[in-house]
């Protein structure tokens, strides 16, 4: 994941957002969500939603009359920019901005959104803005991730979990959770504990300086729900079921996960980075909690392509189908997509020789299952690869492959099993 440090102090804070049918790309897809007054502050907190394709961003800021540019600011990779007041020296009450997604290399994946004026809310002045979407999701992924505008003139940032009652008490909240993210410049942070009490929670962020004193206030609480009860379906999988996307945006936008795309409710279970070996581990922590109806296993590419033999793979695959089977769990594997190797040099990485043949062998081994759902054929070009359109980094399905995904298996679900996922929605 690609982090960048922006450098600045004190905020006016500015939200718009895009949805439209499910995060598709409209050539000015921003609508304003809170407005507030043009007050003379020392910074602009610029967000927008993650285009899709998009790696990184560029920033215009323009003058309202003439339309001439004031300010061009690239390398943005985040959804979200803070712009400090000094940078312009400029008629601020007359000044809008735009914003467009570029590619890895720098090109355009949009056009430029309709410029909009820079406006306050001192509401939010002294606090980071949070960017998680939980409440787009069927269910609260058992791994979540968290994410935020980078916040001026932070070097770090200390981030807190808390549970909570119904109601948001904070003197009888319980601290769950602390990390402290030292010399860390970065928007987004992977949990690496597994939520599967039942129970409201929040995270909260604050930024610091680089002696950990704070720059800002506690962001705003951000609220997650964990259920147990009535669940159908849950996957358990690595990054590509845990979700995020075009290098840049993490799996707190459901944009990049495949669930989000499915036609039934799925509990993400995912965990970027895992093997088989390391999903094998987990099934007792954090399957068993909820005792889905119907397992999706999807894992092996780690495996693959860093040498591991299909036969090892395997070995784990079919001990998770064990253990679902001594659960009353109905395990159902799914084909594991390819690789593209030149798009992986993006990312600095080669898959091991002969990565292609172990993938057939795995892949023919989840098909000889009548139950299995084969997404692979999808995702692959002519000479056995991540089709080139589908992905930014070789090794991640983006979002034509992630609908592709969630689609076929979400369809194959309501086919083969209707008594248990027809009509299901989360309680």
């Amino acid at each position: 994941m690609l982090r960048i440090l922006f450098v600045i102090t004190v905020s006016i804070s500015v939200f718009f957002s895009y949805i439209t049918p499910l995060y598709a790309a409209p050539v000015n897809p921003y609508t304003i969500i809170k407005k507030g007054t043009v007050s003379h502050t020392k910074k602009f907190t610029l967000i927008w939603q993650p285009i899709p394709k998009a790696v990184q961003y560029e920033v215009t800021i323009i003058d309202k009359t003439t339309h001439a540019s004031i300010n061009d600011i690239n390398h943005i990779y985040a959804a979200g920019y803070e712009l400090s007041t000094n940078s312009l020296e400029y008629n601020l009450d007359n000044l809008y901005w735009r914003v467009r997604g570029l590619d890895f290399n720098g090109r355009p994946v949009n056009n430029f959104s309709e410029p909009l004026p820079l406006m306050a809310d001192l509401n939010n002045s002294m606090r980071p803005f949070t960017t998680t979407q939980f409440n787009k999701m069927s269910y609260m992924p058992v791994y979540p991730v968290y994410s935020w505008i980078p916040y001026l003139n932070a070097a770090q940032y200390e981030i807190r979990i808390y549970k909570t009652a119904l109601s948001p008490v904070y003197t009888n909240d319980t601290l769950i959770h602390e990390y402290h993210l030292h010399n860390n410049i970065s928007f987004d942070f992977y949990d690496p504990a597994a939520y599967t009490s039942e129970g409201r929670y929040y995270w909260t962020i604050q930024a610091q300086d680089a002696v950990g004193f704070p720059v800002s206030r506690w962001s705003k609480p951000s609220y997650f729900t964990v259920t147990r009860s009535n669940i159908k379906v849950a996957a358990l999988g690595d990054s590509i079921t845990h979700g995020g996307g075009a290098i840049s945006t993490p799996p707190s936008y459901p944009i990049y996960d495949w669930e989000t795309y499915s036609p039934v409710p799925i509990l993400n279970i995912g965990y970027s980075g895992d093997t088989t070996t390391a999903m094998l581990n987990r099934f007792h922590k954090d399957v068993l909690p909820f005792k889905p109806s119907i397992l999706i296993i999807m894992g092996g590419i780690n495996d693959i392509r860093i040498g591991t033999k299909a036969s090892d793979v395997i070995a784990n695959l079919t001990k998770i189908r064990t253990l679902c089977i001594k659960h009353n769990i109905i395990p159902v594997m799914v084909t594991v997509a390819p690789i593209n190797p030149q798009k992986m040099q993006n990312i600095n990485l080669t898959p091991s020789a002969g990565w292609q043949k172990q993938l057939l062998i795995l892949n023919n081994w989840i098909r000889s299952f009548k139950t299995s759902i084969d997404v692979a054929p999808f995702l692959t070009d002519k000479a056995g690869q991540l089709k080139s359109t589908f992905t930014t980094d070789g090794l991640h399905p983006d979002k034509t492959g992630k609908c592709i995904i969630g689609k076929t298996i979400g369809t194959k679900l309501l086919q083969n099993y209707p008594t248990i996922v027809s009509n299901h929605f989360p309680n």
